[in-house]
């Protein structure tokens, strides 16, 4: 039987521009468990990275967020598909729906992988990772949370790192400034492991909530 094709999906896809509603979950019936830990995947795209870590950390609970709607569809019908009861996707534009998506102390950990850097620079305004984008996730995590970056594009990781590591709530769990370390065990998204294949570098750190 031949293999449907993959529906073209618009790489770039501008959020000032977002104007859909938001359905808010109910999360104390999202889940078969609402009290696991929770990981958020901001801008999950096909949700390899999210779904993989759904199956391999059961404990957990997982949320998408995704701003096109055909990925969120597909999203879906993978989580229908593989019955996982720990996993969930949401339409929304992260910059503006954090906060009222989840409440305060709530999130375990928040996943900023690869997102676009909008390289011209009247469209930086556009980016994800921005003083008010890391407020919303420095009071939604747990005490012990943590935010994770990723990215391919050295001026970006520099951006990111001088503004989080300028900001009071958050510390870097590897010392001011410094990379994470890598973990064997870690799961890569399908962009990461091209990268490594091809002997690329990629900028990742990892910040906790500082103290007091």
């Amino acid at each position: 039987m031949a293999q449907k094709p993959k529906r073209r999906v618009r790489h770039h896809v501008n959020p000032l521009s977002f104007r859909r509603p938001v359905e808010l979950p109910d999360w104390s019936t999202a889940f078969a468990n609402p009290e696991l830990p929770l990981e958020v995947d901001v801008g999950c795209m096909h949700g390899t990275f999210m779904l993989e870590r759904a199956r391999r950390v059961p404990e957990h609970n997982f949320v998408g967020l995704e701003i096109r709607v055909p990925l969120v569809e597909e999203v879906r019908q993978r989580i229908e598909r593989d019955a996982l009861p720990n996993a969930r996707v949401v339409l929304c534009n992260a910059n503006t729906s954090f906060t009222d998506l989840f409440a305060p102390q709530s999130v375990h950990r928040v996943y900023v992988h690869f997102p676009d850097p909008w390289f011209k620079a009247k469209h930086h305004k556009r980016r994800l990772v921005k003083p008010e984008f890391l407020d919303a996730v420095a009071s939604r995590l747990t005490p012990d949370g943590e935010l994770q970056f990723a990215t391919d594009y050295k001026d970006y990781a520099e951006e990111v790192l001088d503004l989080v590591e300028a900001h009071p709530r958050y510390t870097n769990r590897f010392g001011p400034r410094a990379p994470a370390q890598p973990d064997p065990e870690r799961v890569l998204t399908n962009r990461e492991a091209w990268h490594l294949s091809l002997g690329d570098p990629v900028y990742r750190y990892h910040w906790g909530l500082a103290p007091g």
